[in-house]
């Protein structure tokens, strides 16, 4: 399977539901929702076409609100501005236009009321992406002078950045708090704030939704210079990062975003916290069938940098390849995930909590085991969570009751939300019925294992799981092994075969015979053989033949 996630931005592209079934086909793992755009109408019906495709595709996606924060822009110009370098103008509220008529003719108004007041002298002001840039000069009542250094064509409604100075601004807007309302009624999964400096913006929404009594994740997106310097604290109160390379390109400067992207995925994969990589990943697939070299090794760095999710923008909002984009996108992922990375060091992790620590072994366990899936039980999808920071080389199987933990783990690299349906959490033999399901769906082999965490008593017991063991199906009931994978041994009092093709090398022999009459070969396989020299001290108690879990073994007693 693809281990990293796909998150996709829905829009004029991509809104009806045969379109979004195709994208969710393509392998989307996450929808995005842009509140920067649209009416509550359109965004509502986009919503209600994205849970329709869902079911038509039978995945469920998680969708991702993303509010849009203090967004500073140019206001409604009357024809667009032309901003030839080394002329000077002069920028200031829309309201203020009025009161300057000596100014009239080379005034830029703005919707952001406090912009001459967060402003001083010699700072940068960058409208449409940096694509233009003026400089300020020197403030005159409530207007600022500046000087254009970079010219370009100004149009109506283009950001503009601040990077030299911090902005006044509430990260979370009076907008914002009216588009989460809307979000929380519409039920969405996760919800993404932008522009944000530091913990206390995260801090502020969490209070919010607490005191709603709503569990919604937050994806805190790191843009502006300030967030970058307060990465730290702000990974440690977000649900998810977001490597927002936008905006955090204009701010910072192009150069040193890939250096800060490698620094915030290696800290979130440390602390055990989701990051998603952002922005123009395959910006050349807007236009064109297929992307650049450059973008696809863009795409593949990510992913060898740690990141659990990449997203695409206007490729699948505004695009003319949406759904071949999804497709793009999703075979660079699976091809980088061919080359291994280093994981996290065990050392540098937190598994100071129980649930923590054995989530990590389940991890090493179905390594070293070379299980098939790492079956989670789990009722909010944290266990997964804690899972998957280790990177484990299995599937992560995210058994859950809960549809809403089944759309949050959506975005989880590595795992695969399974949905229980009509199962009574209360049956004694839950676990074997759900071990059943999950032999039939996926066609397991005999042989093959499955690790399972859980929590102790009823199967979906609330609270933390803190129980691991290793199921080895078992299909065969007898040795079944041809000539070319039979291996016999005779003695005086029988004869034992061995099937080495049922084998799974559990080497539950090797501990139930005190008589060494099984051994394993020190090789990577560890492979199982039968001692000829020792096999005359055979008990023929048949011990090994009832632990072994494949069937493998066959002992037959002379007359």
């Amino acid at each position: 399977m693809r281990k990293a996630k796909i998150v996709a931005t829905l829009g004029p592209s991509s809104s009806e539901v045969s379109q979004i079934k195709d994208l969710i086909d393509a392998g989307v793992n996450v929808a995005r929702v842009n509140m920067s755009h649209g009416t509550y109408e359109l965004s509502h019906q986009l919503i209600l076409n994205i849970r329709k495709a869902s079911k038509l595709a039978n995945k469920e996606v998680a969708i991702l609100m993303d509010l849009q924060g203090p967004k500073i822009r140019v206001d409604k110009l009357t024809v667009p501005l032309e901003l030839k370098s080394d002329s000077e103008w002069v920028i200031g509220p829309t309201a203020s236009k009025d009161k300057y008529p000596e100014y009239q003719g080379r005034y830029i108004p703005t919707v952001y009321d406090k912009l001459v007041h967060d402003c001083r002298d010699n700072v940068r002001v960058l409208f449409d992406d940096g694509l233009i840039v003026a400089r300020t000069l020197k403030r005159d009542r409530d207007v600022y002078l500046i000087k254009v250094e970079v010219g370009g064509i100004l149009k109506s409604n283009k950001g503009i950045n601040l990077p030299d100075v911090e902005v006044t601004a509430p990260s979370f807007t009076e907008k914002d708090r009216e588009d989460l309302m809307f979000g929380l009624r519409e039920g969405i999964d996760y919800i993404a704030l932008s522009f944000i400096r530091r913990k206390e913006d995260i801090l502020q929404v969490k209070y919010l939704l607490h005191k709603l009594k709503k569990n919604i994740p937050i994806v805190a997106k790191i843009e502006m210079p300030m967030a970058v310097k307060n990465i730290e604290e702000i990974v440690t109160v977000s649900d998810v990062i977001m490597v927002a390379r936008g905006d955090m390109g204009v701010e910072l400067g192009n150069h040193l975003v890939p250096a800060v992207q490698k620094k915030i995925i290696a800290l979130c994969n440390t602390k055990g916290v989701p990051v998603i990589t952002a922005t123009q990943m395959l910006e050349s697939m807007i236009n064109n069938s297929t992307p650049t070299r450059a973008e696809a090794s863009d795409v593949a760095n990510a992913v060898w940098d740690g990141t659990d999710a990449v997203m695409l923008s206007g490729e699948t909002a505004s695009g003319k390849f949406p759904t071949e984009t999804v497709i793009m996108m999703d075979k660079i992922v699976r091809e980088a995930e061919k080359t291994p990375r280093e994981r996290p060091l065990l050392r540098n992790m937190d598994l100071s909590t129980v649930n923590k620590s054995v989530m990590v072994a389940a991890s090493l366990i179905a390594e070293k085991t070379n299980a098939k899936a790492i079956l989670a039980v789990t009722q909010s999808g944290h266990s997964c969570l804690n899972i998957t920071r280790f990177r484990p080389l299995a599937e992560v199987l995210g058994v859950t009751t809960d549809i809403w933990a089944v759309r949050k783990m959506a975005l989880y690299w590595g795992v695969t939300p399974f949905l229980l349906e009509g199962f009574d959490e209360h049956d004694k033999e839950m676990e074997d019925k759900v071990i059943d399901l999950v032999h039939a769906r996926y066609k397991l082999k005999n042989g093959d294992k499955l690790v399972i965490t859980r929590g102790e008593g009823r199967f979906f017991a609330k609270g933390t799981a803190n129980t691991v063991r290793v199921e080895i199906i078992k299909d065969v009931p007898k040795v079944i092994g041809g000539a070319d994978t039979l291996e016999s041994a005779e003695f005086s009092r029988g004869q034992i075969n061995l099937d080495t093709h049922a084998c799974v090398s559990c080497q539950a022999c090797v501990g139930t015979c005190p008589h060494e009459i099984w051994g394993a070969t020190k090789d990577e396989e560890h492979r199982i053989f039968i001692n000829k020299v020792t096999v005359e001290s055979c008990a023929l108690d048949m011990a090994c033949v009832d632990n072994c879990p494949t069937g493998a073994i066959e002992i037959i007693p002379r007359g």
